[in-house]
């Protein structure tokens, strides 16, 4: 398994939303908390997801998950169309999208309609408006959409992974360290803080930091709850240690960014 890493550009708004087109592009390895969702419109282009090669052609569109490892390679032609949304965004659906399993990730689809829709959200859409596009493409998604637990069928290293992420997203709010985590997981402290950093990018407390800020971000956003109070509801132990992390990715302070 190649190394991925962690892109924390996408999601720190809770309303975080873009539509881009490309043409002839790859990308590494990568995951980030948002879902992203593919349409091809011409030529192909192969999605890797969570260790598995989906070759896509046009009229095709794949759903990836947050916090998913997924890379994109192009080998001759290819233009596609993406778009990059915060989990808030739909709500339920949401939730339900990431804990349940798909038959498949990817549907073949009319190119020219989805297109359409596609740009039309990106040039047009209102805060409504773009709420109503991503649904439908989660109602298009929907007949794939099973009541098993989404588990995954992935390799080894990809499953550790797994674990390791699905862990964080579970503990991030309260003690979620290294030590507690290679308790769980029945291994020793040196290899999962090797193995996180080679495969991630980041260390594994850099990660949990990030995770913590993100959700604050969305806390700061969407509730009236203090600083304070939202600084330990999202896992920090002191207020000096979350204004300074967070001012770190952010730029700017909790109370200005709010």
């Amino acid at each position: 398994m190649e190394q991925c890493f962690y892109q924390s550009i996408h999601g720190i708004d809770s309303d975080y939303f873009i539509v881009e087109q490309h043409e002839d592009f790859a990308f590494p390895l990568h995951l980030h908390r948002c879902f992203e969702i593919i349409l091809m419109l011409e030529g192909s282009m192969t999605v890797t997801l969570d260790g598995i090669d989906y070759l896509l052609s046009a009229g095709d569109m794949i759903l990836i998950k947050p916090h998913r490892i997924h890379g994109l390679r192009t080998e001759g032609h290819g233009k596609h169309i993406l778009c990059i949304f915060s989990p808030e965004l739909i709500g339920h659906a949401g939730e339900r999208f990431q804990k349940q399993r798909l038959t498949s990730p990817v549907l073949s689809l009319d190119t020219d309609f989805y297109r359409t829709l596609f740009l039309s959200a990106r040039d047009h859409g209102s805060k409504y408006g773009i709420k109503g596009f991503l649904y439908y493409l989660c109602d298009a998604f929907e007949a794939n959409l099973t009541e098993e637990p989404d588990r995954g069928e992935f390799s080894r290293d990809v499953l550790l992974l797994h674990r390791v992420l699905t862990f964080i997203e579970q503990h991030y709010r309260e003690s979620c360290s290294l030590a507690s985590l290679t308790k769980e997981m029945n291994y020793s402290y040196t290899y999962l803080s090797r193995f996180f950093a080679d495969r991630v990018g980041i260390t594994y407390n850099a990660y949990v930091t990030r995770r913590r800020l993100n959700q604050a971000c969305y806390l700061l956003q969407n509730t009236e709850q203090s600083v304070s109070d939202i600084a330990y509801a999202c896992g920090f132990t002191s207020i000096r240690s979350f204004n300074r992390n967070f001012r770190e990715m952010t730029g700017v302070s909790p109370t200005d960014f709010r």
